[in-house]
């Protein structure tokens, strides 16, 4: 069996740190408050790893990326962290973003392990440099559908926004529930809350994710 080449960074033995990328959203329009707790979690994980004599003696360095919940900005980032000789990547919140730093990661050879981003597509194609720690989101949302109609719930609305995060989502649950009597109303995310309430309850919805 072919082993691969140990990623950039990874064949020092002389004590030096060993680089990880981070990606996260720091800034708006990405979840600054996700982002914030991802960076915290990672940090974390570096501080132990430290505290317990690093990796073969080596302590773990963490680089930063902000990723503004832009894909571009992402995929640049993977390029730059490359550059730098990051071991691995790891991090980012939001689902479009993840998937254009895998797509870039791949093709750079370098691993990527996403924290939080459910995509199906994310790892829809075998790739030895691309892994996930959350559920996709075909499993997780259907699990929604199933714990909703356990309480009786079966004319459920869905506040959406125009992303392939959502229309994917929303597809999940539509073809989970129609076969066991359920439906699924799509709301556009920018309505006022009032204007918000009162489709609900015109359509009679009985629950709003």
């Amino acid at each position: 069996m072919n082993t691969p080449p140990l990623p950039s960074g990874a064949e020092h033995t002389d004590g030096s740190p060993i680089r990880l990328g981070a990606l996260v959203p720091l800034t708006r329009p990405g979840w600054v408050e996700a982002g914030r707790h991802l960076l915290a979690g990672l940090d974390l994980a570096v501080r132990e790893v430290n505290d317990a004599g690093g990796i073969d003696g080596r302590p773990l360095e963490l680089v930063v990326r902000d990723t503004a919940a832009d894909p571009e900005r992402a995929a640049a980032a993977v390029d730059e962290l490359a550059d730098l000789g990051v071991a691995a990547v790891a991090g980012e919140y939001h689902s479009v973003v993840a998937r254009a730093a895998a797509a870039r990661a791949d093709a750079l050879g370098v691993p990527f392990l996403c924290s939080s981003a459910v995509l199906d597509a994310l790892t829809e194609e075998p790739t030895e440099w691309v892994a996930r720690v959350a559920p996709a989101q075909s499993h997780g949302w259907r699990i929604y559908a199933d714990f909703l109609l356990s309480v009786g719930r079966r004319r459920i609305a869905v506040a959406t926004q125009s992303s392939v995060y959502w229309t994917s989502g929303t597809r999940v649950l539509r073809d989970h529930l129609a076969p066991r009597g359920g439906t699924v109303l799509e709301l556009d995310a920018s309505l006022t809350p009032e204007a918000l309430c009162d489709a609900l309850v015109d359509h009679g919805a009985t629950a709003l994710l």
